[in-house]
């Protein structure tokens, strides 16, 4: 069994993607010795650029609930959208490898080491992602 600590956790409504990243960095810097942050820096980056592009966290008044859950082990990121949607976060067949987007979900499946998408009963996403030390 996993014994989570809450490491933080907030609602970021304005500065957009750059802003999460920089609210998740300063609020990992006690778990930093323990996990590679540059690897979940990307992370944050692609599941926050992704709600804001395809749910109504982009939309004025949008904006994403960052969870951060760390045990002795594990870093777990849950990135919330606002909902609106139309589909599932997935990953999307590549055309070509030189595709500009659609590679977002493909690169936390590729780097994290679990990783999943949560539809609440109220239309939002939770894409959530963990590494291991």
């Amino acid at each position: 069994m996993i014994v989570w600590d809450e490491v933080h956790s907030e609602r970021v409504c304005s500065g957009g993607v750059r802003d999460v990243r920089a609210r998740v960095r300063r609020a990992l810097y006690q778990v930093a010795d323990r996990f590679d942050l540059d690897d979940v820096d990307l992370l944050v980056c692609e599941v926050a650029t992704n709600a804001v592009r395809h749910s109504a966290s982009g939309r004025a008044g949008g904006g994403v609930r960052v969870t951060l859950l760390a045990s002795a082990a594990r870093l777990r990121v849950e990135i919330q959208d606002d909902g609106g949607s139309k589909g599932r976060p997935v990953i999307p067949v590549q055309s070509s490898a030189w595709d500009e987007a659609g590679r977002g979900l493909l690169m936390v499946r590729e780097l994290a080491d679990r990783w999943g998408v949560l539809r609440g009963e109220d239309g939002r996403h939770t894409v959530w992602f963990e590494v291991v030390r």
